[in-house]
């Protein structure tokens, strides 16, 4: 530790620009990372957050939402057989005008039991009471939508907003809660614990229905291969940054070692350096993070917190480690005698 940090003080102009490229990396990952983050959840809130556990489908839908029908009597059927409470829930993109004019919204309608499970938590105004009210994502505040007006669904079809919710998208476009009293078929039933099922109908969990979403895994495994690159480009800076350092000291460690250090103790300070610079880093590119997020537009996909930050900031200074760890077969290889005439030539 004592070797380490002295080594840290003294060539300290090499160890900052070295961990300013560490920040600026370690930043970028966090951002990406915000964005991941962001983008499932407006793609697919209103599934990830559904009081339930699994979703029962028809079978050859193969399990993507939008492709599963099951007919209202056989869904009830299915919700009858569960030993767990049970709600069926129907999912369907729409365009809507509000209050009669000629503005039109993209929503998505999913009509479920109007007392069941499904049902979110109210954040402003009530639940629905009556036959024509429905409870809305607040990202429709965004478009002027506020408590009592009017969203028009074709020519026939007008709910009144009773009440606002909170974290409920699909498929990037914010979701309307109706009754699904009058409805002719459902697409799923979600059930709360293990679901029974079988024949035509088969049973996932909630979290595998993400992935039946249009563009939602396509979206993340873009995000995550730019994440996963950042972590190779971080591990082989410090890599090369580390390897080229230990190869201008090796006449140095060789001193070190005549005198008596042994391999572990040199070995130990290059790990030290390494995971210092790391969490450092980290913490300086948490805070810049932080501040960039802050500027975002309030209706950009951006979710940054603690929960996002913790698993990359581990995965990176794991990553610094294993880094580091190509300069220590110099650290091994190094013989005090050469290094010694090295010195004195």
């Amino acid at each position: 530790m004592f070797l380490a940090i002295r080594e840290l003080l003294f060539a300290k102009t090499k160890y900052i620009l070295i961990g300013l490229i560490t920040t600026l990396t370690v930043s970028l990952i966090f951002i990406v990372s915000g964005l991941a983050e962001g983008l499932s959840a407006d793609n697919a809130s209103s599934i990830q957050g559904l009081a339930a556990d699994s979703l029962v489908l028809e079978a050859e839908a193969e399990g993507e939402l939008g492709s599963s029908f099951i007919p209202m009597q056989k869904a009830k059927e299915i919700i009858n057989d569960q030993e767990q409470e049970a709600n069926t829930l129907s999912i369907q993109m729409m365009n809507a005008t509000v209050g009669g004019g000629d503005k039109q919204i993209s929503l998505a309608l999913f009509a479920t039991e109007r007392d069941g499970m499904l049902i979110p938590e109210v954040t402003e105004g009530r639940s629905p009471k009556q036959e024509n009210e429905v409870l809305a994502d607040e990202s429709l505040k965004q478009d002027g939508i506020q408590l009592g007006d009017e969203l028009q669904l074709g020519e026939e079809t007008t709910y009144v907003v009773a009440g606002f919710t909170t974290e409920q998208r699909y498929s990037h476009t914010p979701v309307v809660f109706v009754k699904s009293d009058d409805l002719e078929q459902v697409n799923a039933v979600a059930v709360k614990g293990e679901s029974v099922s079988e024949g035509a109908y088969s049973t996932i969990p909630k979290m595998d229905a993400l992935h039946g979403i249009p563009s939602y895994s396509q979206e993340q495994a873009s995000l995550n291969m730019m994440i996963i690159f950042l972590y190779v480009i971080t591990a082989f800076v410090l890599a090369v940054f580390f390897y080229v350092m230990t190869l201008q000291k090796r006449d140095q460690f060789g001193v070190l070692k005549a005198l008596g250090a042994n391999n572990t103790y040199l070995i130990s300070g290059l790990i030290i350096q390494v995971i210092l610079l790391s969490i450092v880093s980290v913490g300086i590119a948490t805070a810049i993070s932080f501040g960039i997020g802050a500027l975002f537009p309030a209706d950009m996909p951006f979710i940054l917190n603690m929960a996002t930050i913790v698993q990359p900031a581990i995965i990176i200074i794991v990553v610094s480690v294993l880094g580091a760890v190509v300069s220590l077969y110099q650290v091994i290889q190094i013989d005090p005698l050469e290094a010694i005439e090295g010195v004195a030539t």
